[in-house]
């Protein structure tokens, strides 16, 4: 006779969106603009919840978006898109983040004019 022995792992402390990829920024349009321009940064996982198969593709809370180190103004935000303000932080290069329940994206280029 065999004995099958089962282990379950508990997770005390876990939270809603554990199982959740960080935020994915996966491009910005357009790639350049001016202070006060509206650009479109595309992803996924912005909404920061698990999947059920019925989800609105609204967010009830939304994260930060930075061009560098400059906090910008989101006028939009899925789960998918953000549509956000080019802050007013100088011109030139700089990295775009998305940061959602406290996870941070990978960073985009971009180029305030």
């Amino acid at each position: 006779m065999r004995c099958l022995y089962l282990t379950f792992l508990v997770c005390a402390g876990c939270s809603l969106n554990d199982d959740v990829p960080a935020p994915l920024a996966s491009s910005i349009t357009p790639d350049h603009a001016p202070p006060g321009a509206v650009v479109s940064i595309d992803g996924d996982y912005f909404c920061q919840r698990p999947e059920t198969g019925q989800e609105d593709p609204t967010c009830d809370t939304t994260g930060t978006v930075e061009f560098g180190q400059t906090p910008a103004t989101p006028t939009t935000w899925s789960d998918v898109e953000i549509m956000v303000e080019v802050p007013e932080s100088g011109s030139g290069d700089v990295s775009v983040t998305v940061t959602a329940m406290g996870r941070t994206s990978s960073s985009l280029d971009f180029t305030i004019d």
